[in-house]
């Protein structure tokens, strides 16, 4: 099993309109801000609505991803622009020798005291497995 120490997470590079396209699939976007909404709505620096939502569906842009080829398939990690100068980390599985992807999940991390979802563009694309 990887971990942040030991993985095989390859360079972060430029996002290609393939990397776009996957992470537009309904069962990784909507996944995603699904996750990030559900964290966030307490939050009291980024206290998401359904408005927000719509704002963030709109904007989604993968600006850079690097992928980890593991056992059982590729996840895939991808800094993605949600909007008014906000990223999110997100991390998606491909099945092994099939046409299957998984939202995995979230990168979450603390600032300011505070677990957070929301990274800005001068953060890098690190790997995370939670």
């Amino acid at each position: 099993m990887s971990d942040e120490q030991l993985n095989n997470m390859g360079p972060v590079m430029d996002a290609t309109p393939e990397i776009q396209a996957l992470s537009e699939r309904p069962e990784i976007r909507e996944a995603a801000i699904d996750a990030l909404h559900k964290k966030h709505r307490e939050n009291r620096v980024h206290h998401f609505t359904e408005e927000h939502r719509e704002k963030h569906i709109n904007n989604w842009q993968v600006t850079k991803y690097a992928e980890e080829p593991v056992a059982y398939g590729v996840n895939y990690f991808m800094k993605v622009s949600i909007g008014d100068g906000l990223f999110i980390h997100i991390r998606v599985h491909r099945q092994e020798h099939q046409n299957i992807y998984d939202f995995y999940s979230l990168h979450e991390t603390f600032k300011h005291n505070e677990a957070t979802c929301i990274f800005t563009e001068a953060d890098p694309l690190t790997y995370f497995n939670y």
